[in-house]
């Protein structure tokens, strides 16, 4: 449990009975009593002693009064005049002055916001320009290059009809050759004239040949012509087309131009504003600097005149603590002085009679009917804080010390009516890890970095610093270490130690309920599910502790809800148990119970009868989980031994079946016993027989140091008889028994 832990009443035994003697006054009890004596003068002595030294105290700050007011006159030549109120007319004036400062600022900030802002529109058209440009130049680009495709075009075609011409200058001079050998051929047949044969039978060629000649002439002409006209047309398009490119890279070339002219005026007025803005920021740092340094001395005076301020209520304060300290002391030397009058006067407030009898132990005898009463029950484990006291005193020696008595009477009385408000409350010694004086947390961090970043671990380092430092000076020197190291002092102490030693290392770093929320989450995840942590955490938790463990579970393992996990991995009476338990509706331990409400909760649970006790009647889960841990005390201690006289614990055994049967057996010895004998009696649980369950062990060390290991301690050795360092000692080695050793305050 968290160091906020409930209050309980730390009593020494449960179900004694307080038995009556009275006894006469022996020549023993009478040098006690004038030991007594002897001891009440040295404690006037002592007294008298401390009234002086208020005395002097008094007197001294009479002369403190006189030195201040002659320290005002040397200071102002006048009695009246107030140093206070010069120190606060100058810094009213100060203040004023540093106001109009600020308002100068702030005019200059505002302009040089709007100049940052007419400079930010001028990069804007810079930008667009420049935009503009970069358009041209690539339209440009691709004009020239189509010009250059056009030309290269243009010189293709000139050197095709270059070719074209060639290759009809050949042709012509291949007719012409043909012609010739036409015309060769073509020679004089000098036939034989035969008689009788018609003269119609002799071919006339020459018509023919130049019938031909002049259609291949025509022809010929007719493609000649019509080749010139279409290669005219084409190289005409093309000085046509050239012409225009070259009209449009002309306005290109114009237009570009007075995009230049536009960019470079541009730049020279952002130049221009550049100029005037670097003008107006060294201005600007002027005036900053300027007013830093006016502020730093304004703030220097002021610290000047705060820190005599403050001496001098430090001075003031620190005598009127000892003068305080030293009442406080005055009122409870009276207060024990008073109890020891009454011890010396027979103690008859207390009505303790006083008789002979020998070979018997010397016991308290209470005049309450409620406590004689309560003495008739055997079960009845604790029905008052001085019954339990004087029986414990009673069985454990033979003779009645004084200060027994003096606990009994410093000691609240327990209740003497069974109905109404019952005070509940018991308490504790406390821990065994306490602050360290004087606290270095920068030291601390270096020697953990040497101890961890050096050659080899240096354990004994770790241990020593760890364990003997509370939770909150150990977060205070990981928050150096980060800073110092740039590196988490939790990561680096995974990396460097292992086994059971890092585990007690991970629990001291971690806050209670990122610790409790990590031990939850093993429990569910994976196959299976550990009950006995749930049972363990859960049921002892108070209601701001069940929440803290649902946020940090929450923030360890995001987008999962501890509720969720325990409704899938639990099923049946136990997970609606659980789930009751998670809304965290048990109110908070407040030193008072109703009797009245008790014994009504212990009626309704002995009407269901011990196997019935499961979540099916609301009455059980409201009883359960909605009482206080002192409730559940009172009703299991008192109100419930009135209703039956069965052992609860062996009944719940016999009659209740699975997980709900472990997590009510847990919840009531929780509830049953102080916090201290609760956590002595898992200690011996963790430790018995063969093996040692480490993880139950590290975890109660670790959470109770700083509670009450004194009190668990204490309830250990009496109830097994046998120190909790030498069971430590025996059942742990190495490093791991010094980690534990040094939490429990004890030597290796």
């Amino acid at each position: 449990m968290p160091s906020h832990t409930r209050t309980s009443a730390y009593r020494r035994s449960y179900g004694a009975e307080r038995k009556t003697t009275s006894v006469a006054l022996t020549p023993e009890m009478r040098k006690t009593k004038e030991a007594e004596k002897e001891k009440l003068k040295k404690c006037n002595n002592r007294l008298v002693n401390y009234i002086d030294k208020v005395h002097d105290l008094v007197e001294a700050n009479k002369a403190l009064k006189t030195e201040n007011a002659l320290l005002r006159k040397a200071a102002g030549h006048d009695q009246q005049k107030d140093v206070a109120g010069l120190y606060e007319d100058e810094l009213s004036r100060l203040r004023s002055k540093v106001e109009e400062l600020s308002v100068e600022n702030q005019k200059l900030e505002i302009e040089k916001e709007n100049l940052k802002y007419d400079l930010d529109e001028l990069e804007e058209k810079y930008d667009e320009v420049s935009k503009e440009k970069e358009d041209i130049e690539k339209e440009v680009k691709n004009l020239r290059k189509d010009v250059d495709d056009a030309t290269i075009e243009r010189v293709s075609m000139e050197s095709k009809l270059e070719n074209l011409q060639e290759t009809l200058q050949l042709e012509r001079q291949a007719h012409a050759v043909e012609l010739d050998n036409l015309r060769s051929q073509i020679q004089p047949v000098h036939a034989v004239v035969v008689e009788n044969e018609p003269s119609s039978l002799t071919p006339d060629l020459t018509d023919a040949i130049q019938q031909v000649r002049q259609q291949y002439e025509a022809f010929n002409t007719k493609n000649m012509e019509s080749l010139d006209s279409y290669y005219k047309e084409k190289v005409e398009g093309l000085h046509k087309q050239n012409k225009s490119l070259q009209e449009d890279n002309n306005i290109l070339r114009i237009e570009n131009n007075d995009q230049r002219k536009q960019i470079h005026q541009l730049e020279l007025e952002l130049e221009s504003l550049r100029s005037k803005t670097d003008n107006l920021e060294r201005q600007i740092d002027d005036l900053e600097d300027r007013l830093a340094k006016q502020n730093n001395t304004s703030q220097e005076k002021i610290h000047a005149l705060g820190k005599e301020l403050d001496d001098a209520k430090q001075d003031l304060g620190k005598y009127l603590k000892e003068y305080q300290d030293l009442n406080n002391l005055k009122l409870s030397l009276d207060q024990e002085i008073a109890i020891y009058h009454k011890l010396l006067q027979g103690e008859e407030s207390k009505n303790i009679d006083v008789e002979v009898a020998e070979g018997k132990p010397v016991r308290a005898r209470s005049a309450s009917p409620a406590a004689r009463k309560s003495r008739s029950h055997s079960r009845s484990s604790a029905s008052s804080r001085s019954s339990s006291a004087s029986s414990k005193s009673s069985e454990g020696s033979p003779t009645r010390t004084t200060s027994d008595v003096v606990g009994e009477m410093l000691e609240e009385k327990a209740p003497k009516e069974e109905k109404g408000v019952v005070s509940v409350t018991w308490k504790v010694k406390g821990g065994t890890v306490r602050p360290s004086e004087p606290f270095n947390p920068a030291d601390d961090a270096e020697k953990l970095h040497e101890a961890i970043k050096g050659r080899g671990t240096d354990e004994d380092t770790i241990i020593n610093i760890l364990a003997g430092r509370n939770k909150a000076q150990r977060l205070a020197i990981a928050n150096v270490y980060e800073d110092k190291y740039d590196t988490e002092l939790i990561e680096d102490l995974k990396q460097d130690l292992s086994g059971d030693l890092k585990t007690v290392t991970l629990h001291l770093m971690w806050s209670r309920s990122v610790m409790d929320a990590n031990a939850l989450r093993k429990a569910v995840k994976g196959f299976g599910t550990d009950e006995a942590v749930l049972i363990e955490i859960l049921c002892t938790q108070t209601s701001r502790e069940i929440q803290e463990i649902k946020a940090s579970y929450a923030s360890e393992f995001p987008d999962r809800s501890l509720e969720e996990d325990i409704e899938k991995e639990t099923s049946g009476s136990f997970k609606q148990f659980l789930l009751a338990v998670l809304k965290a509706n048990r109110p908070v331990d407040s030193g008072t119970v109703l009797a009245n409400q008790a014994d009504e909760d212990a009626q309704e649970l002995h009407k269901m009868a011990v196997k019935d006790w499961t979540p099916a009647h609301p009455k059980f889960l409201e009883i359960f989980t909605q009482r206080s841990f002192e409730h559940l005390w009172f009703l299991f201690n008192q109100s419930w031994p009135k209703l039956s006289e069965d052992n609860l614990l062996e009944t719940i055994d016999k009659e209740c079946k699975g997980d709900l049967k472990k997590g009510l057996k847990a919840l009531i010895r929780f509830s049953v016993f102080i916090p201290p004998l609760y956590y002595a009696t898992q200690l011996h649980e963790a430790m018995k027989g063969f093996g040692t369950e480490d993880e139950q062990l590290i975890y109660i060390v670790t959470t109770r140091s700083e509670i009450d290991m004194i009190d668990i301690k204490e309830e250990f050795g009496n109830k097994y008889g046998e120190p909790l360092a030498k069971k430590i000692k025996s059942e742990t080695k190495g490093d791991y028994r010094k980690m534990l050793l040094k939490l429990i305050d004890e030597d290796d």
